[in-house]
This record gives C-alpha cells, sequence and structure tokens, in this order.
C-alpha cells in the first residue's frame, strides 16, 4: 500500500555508521507513554558543542537532545514558554526582559539562573556561525535578579525571539563554558545526556533520557540516537531495512522505491528554503564578470525555472527569482516574473557588458548531495557562454570552505523564514551567507530603515523594497521555494513544522 502525504508549511540553512544501539524503536509505545529507542539519519554533518560554532537548519538536531532554548516554537511557528516564561520589550524595542523559570538544573548540577544566561548569550555572540550572527544584535545582557536578565540590543531586532527559540538561544552549563572538556562533552539541561558508549565521533550519537529534566513529558522516547549519514544510498536503505526511523531525502528519484512499502511514510512538505545559482562574488573580486549587474541579470534569464523543478527535482518546488519566503511580510508575487527564461536575452546582456564569449568559473561539486541539480545549474550556464569548472572537497569539509569564499558561485539551498531573517542571514556586510562582505550602501541604508521601523506596517513595507532592490540588482539567480521528502516508519508519529527545514526532537512521537 503505497502512503504519502503532503504538508504545506505556512512557511519555513543551508543544506547538506551502524552500531547495534542503532536499532530502530522497539515497538513498545502506546502514544500516551514513553518508548525505547527513536533512530533518525542526519543529512548535516556533527557540529561542535561549543556553541559559538554551532549553525542551524539540519545542524539544530544535534543539539536538542542536550541543550534546552530560552523559549520554543510551536509547529506552527508560534512562539511559547521554555526555560523563559515570560517577555516583554521596552518601547524602543532595544531591551528584552525575560522572566525565567524556577528548578531547573544542568546535568552537572549547576543551577539555572539569570546569571546562566548571562554566560551563554555572552558567550555564543562571540562566534562566526549562524548561532551567532543571529544574536549579534545583543549588545549587554544584564542580571536584574536570579530569575530576571535584561538584555540591550544595538538596534531593534525582529527575529531574536524567534532566535532564542532556536540554537541561539539555547543553554550550556556555565561551569562547561570554555573548557576543553566541551570539545567532547555536551552540558546542558536538556531532556537527555550523550551516551559516550553509544556514541562514535563524526559517525553516531546516543542519547539517554535525563532524569532529572523538567519537561520529561514532552519527549516521548527514552533514548534518541542520530547516525550522520551523507550517502542518500545507504539512507534509502536504512529506512527500507529498519535500522532507522526517520530521515530526509535530498534527492527526489529516492523517494520512489520507498513509497510503495507498507510499514513507511514519506511526507511531501514546504521546507521554507529558497535554492538555486547563489551569486557570492557580487563584487567581483575573482571572477571580475560578477561585478556587472547584467551579467548576474544574464545569469536570471538563463535559469528554466519551472523546468528545472519538474525534470531536476521531480515537481518538488515552486519557481521564484527571490530569495524571501513566500510566507514572510518581503515577498512580492509580482517579482517572480522580472526574469523570464530567455538564453537569447542572457547572451546580449553578457555581450553588453563585455563577455559575449562567457567566462570561466571555479564552483564547488554538490553531485554528491544534489546530482540532478547540479546537471541542471550546468546545462542552464554552458548554454549562455559561462563554463563551470567543478572542484572536489569531502563532503565534511565543503561547507567551511564555501564559508571561506573560496567560490564566487554555486547551487546551494539557504534557510529563507521570516524577512528579517533572511536579511540577517545574506544582505548584512557582515551576514554569514555574505561570503565576500559586499556591501551595497542603497542595500544597506534600506536595510537600517526596516530594521529601526516598530510600526509593523511601515516595516513589512520596507522589507519589500529591500525584496525589489535585490531582485533587481540580480543578488542571486534563485529556481524555487524548495519542498522536500522526509521519511518515517510505522512505530513513529511525525508533525513537521513552519519555518524548518526538519522536524524538531519533540516532533516525534511515539505511534499511537
Amino acid at each position: 500500500m503505497k502512503r504519502r502525504t503532503f504538508i504545506a508549511a505556512t512557511g519555513t540553512t543551508a543544506a547538506v555508521t551502524g552500531l547495534a544501539a542503532c536499532a530502530g524503536g522497539d515497538g513498545e509505545g502506546s502514544g500516551s507513554g514513553t518508548s525505547g529507542t527513536l533512530t533518525l539519519a542526519t543529512v548535516a554533518a556533527p557540529q561542535p558543542w561549543d556553541l559559538t560554532e554551532a549553525g542551524l537548519g539540519n545542524n539544530a538536531i544535534y543539539y536538542q537532545p542536550v541543550y534546552d532554548p530560552l523559549l520554543r516554537l510551536t509547529a506552527d511557528a508560534e512562539l511559547t514558554e521554555n526555560l523563559a516564561t515570560d517577555w516583554s520589550y521596552d518601547e524602543t524595542g532595544t531591551v528584552l526582559t525575560l522572566t525565567l523559570r524556577e528548578g531547573v538544573t544542568f546535568t552537572d548540577g549547576t543551577v539555572f539562573d539569570a546569571e546562566a544566561v548571562k554566560a551563554n548569550l555572552e558567550h555564543t555572540r562571540t562566534g562566526s556561525n549562524e548561532a551567532s550572527t543571529n544574536i549579534a544584535s545583543i549588545s549587554s545582557v544584564d542580571v536584574v535578579d536570579p530569575q530576571t536578565v535584561a538584555i540591550t540590543l544595538s538596534a531593534p531586532d525582529p527575529s531574536l525571539l524567534t532566535n532564542l527559540a532556536n540554537v541561539s538561544g539555547m543553554m550550556v552549563s556555565p561551569q562547561a563554558i570554555g573548557t576543553p572538556e566541551l570539545a567532547t562533552t555536551p552540558v546542558g539541561s536538556g531532556p537527555y545526556v550523550l551516551s559516550s558508549s553509544g556514541t562514535t565521533a563524526g559517525s553516531q550519537y546516543t542519547f539517554t533520557r535525563n532524569p532529572d529534566y523538567w519537561n520529561a513529558e514532552a519527549f516521548g522516547f527514552d533514548t534518541v540516537v542520530l547516525r550522520y549519514m551523507s550517502d542518500p544510498t545507504a539512507l534509502v536503505n536504512a529506512l527500507r531495512s529498519g535500522q532507522i526511523d526517520g530521515g530526509q531525502l535530498t534527492d527526489h528519484r529516492n523517494a520512489a522505491p520507498l513509497e510503495g512499502a507498507d510499514d513507511l511514510t514519506v511526507t511531501e512538505y514546504v521546507t521554507g528554503d529558497v535554492d538555486g545559482l547563489y551569486i557570492w562574488d557580487r563584487a567581483g573580486t575573482v571572477v571580475p564578470a560578477l561585478a556587472d549587474v547584467r551579467v548576474r541579470q544574464a545569469l536570471n534569464h538563463a535559469m528554466d525555472r519551472a523546468t528545472i523543478i519538474e525534470t531536476a527535482k521531480g515537481g518538488l518546488g515552486d519557481p521564484t527569482t527571490q530569495v524571501f519566503n513566500p510566507e514572510s511580510t518581503a515577498y512580492d508575487a509580482t517579482l517572480d516574473d522580472v526574469y523570464p527564461y530567455d538564453v537569447a536575452r542572457a547572451k546580449e546582456l553578457l555581450a553588453e557588458a563585455g563577455y559575449a564569449d562567457g567566462f570561466d568559473v571555479a564552483m564547488p561539486d554538490f553531485s554528491a548531495f544534489f546530482p540532478t541539480a547540479q546537471a541542471a545549474l550546468t546545462e542552464a550556464l554552458e548554454a549562455i557562454g559561462v563554463r563551470p569548472a567543478y572542484e572536489t572537497v569531502p563532503p565534511d569539509q565543503l561547507i567551511n570552505e564555501l564559508l571561506a569564499a573560496r567560490w564566487a558561485m554555486s547551487y546551494f539551498t539557504l534557510a529563507s523564514f521570516r524577512s528579517w531573517d533572511t536579511i540577517l542571514i545574506q544582505f548584512l556586510p557582515e551576514s554569514l551567507w555574505n561570503l565576500f562582505r559586499v556591501e551595497d550602501p542603497a542595500l544597506t541604508e534600506l536595510v537600517t530603515q526596516a530594521r529601526n521601523t516598530l510600526d509593523e506596517q511601515e516595516q513589512a513595507d520596507l522589507f519589500q523594497q529591500v525584496n525589489a532592490y535585490v531582485v533587481a540588482q540580480a543578488w542571486n539567480a534563485p529556481w524555487s521555494v524548495v519542498k522536500g521528502y522526509f521519511v518515517s516508519n510505522d512505530r513513529v508519529d511525525v508533525q513537521m513544522r513552519s519555518f524548518a527545514p526538519a522536524p524538531w526532537l519533540y516532533d516525534f512521537t511515539p505511534a499511537s
């Protein structure tokens, strides 16, 4: 019997092994109590336990068992309490006051309090990865009393609260911060603790229940196992054999052999990510041609988005020329008509810019993860005379090499959440995914105005102006608002969530 469901999220970072303990759930769960083991495949390489080095998106799953965030998001992306039970801004929107939960301790016995929050936020913001950059607006953290903390911002931050419900707001024991032991042993206040006996660094991570966790009923499994599986074929085989209970498919072709299995559910859902050609070197530092807006516009006209989605992505996605989520306030449907597929116009623009013969460009090889997408990109580029030369690096080094501004452009998938989230990760000079630190004064002025406007409608109008500007300047050449597949077996129930590329740990429950 074929089982396939579709979930259209109301909105939704970057994307990209066998021991006995890896066996799937033991089937004892009734849906109202607890079950044995939940085993999940992860498609992102394991992350350091120090949150200054933590990524978001698919990386977040590694931290969810051991670290609790200050706030929590429902499946519909609504804020709710967690380690903080109340929150409010002052009239300037630059001072956030949190009231903290009492009676929480870290697994080393340290009490969770305002001093712990101060130590964590001040530490996490010093890093350079996504968890750090998402709270870069924090200028100081003040302890009001043991259960109250005041966070002062350098400027209003429209996404701070939601980021405090993600990895950026997760709490590590203050006694562990800065110690060499944190490199191998996380110390948090979360629902689980890392089991050294069931863990092989870089491959498999086993977590057992934290007996003192304050919200144990929110997590229905006694043991959680995460297995890093970079090989899509191995992931499919593990799902079919029952070695894992759930995992994402990064290639749509892998869904077909799983859809007919009686014990598997293939869920098609909107991840909220946006994929396509990301043009990192907009100033032409490595590839001079990319400094010319006409070249970047030509790259957009070269993309037959509808055909790419149908043939290379199996229909998984909706065409777009903008990097903002369709559910965000910045999105403008009319912008999706700015760059119709037109090879002749693309060649004309290249000729006007002085590149009638095209140009060569080195690019990272993503064929191991997205073979059909890379093939489609190659065909589109070569059709207008742009000649990609793909360079291969080990999968676990690929993102770091990309972040080091090694390549001028590439196929990629980036998270597109709320309007300010997208701006924060891509369009500021210091944004993590503004790889060449390109600064456009006109864009910076629009972004600054939007950030400092507290009126929601005025801010939404400014966000749309930001969007219109980056589309006109062809900062990137997006293809689609991504859809994906998540596959789970009949031992678990899974709830997909908005503004997330994959379910969170508390979205899994034993099957009823």
